[in-house]
């Protein structure tokens, strides 16, 4: 088994929907994007864009993944990374 099939297979379990980083984030269905495995990821949860300011990617994306189950700020929500 992979590092990646074991950490989907973690997070499905545990009902995360994908892994973020400061400066990225991935849905559980499209996990490593960059087809690189980074320490950093961090489990996380799909939250909506807050748009405008608060949206580290400017406003252009439907959603995040952040550490938190709440949409807060963009400071604390990762853009996706495609």
């Amino acid at each position: 088994m992979e590092i990646r099939q074991i950490v989907e297979k973690w997070l499905r379990a545990n009902n995360y929907d994908g892994l973020v980083t400061e400066d990225c984030g991935c849905e559980v269905d499209d996990l490593m994007p960059c087809d690189n495995y980074r320490p950093d990821c961090t489990a996380g949860y799909k939250v909506p864009c807050p748009g405008g300011e608060d949206c580290p990617a400017d406003g252009d994306c439907p959603w995040h993944i952040s550490t938190s189950k709440e949409a807060t700020n963009g400071k604390e929500q990762k853009k996706k990374v495609n």
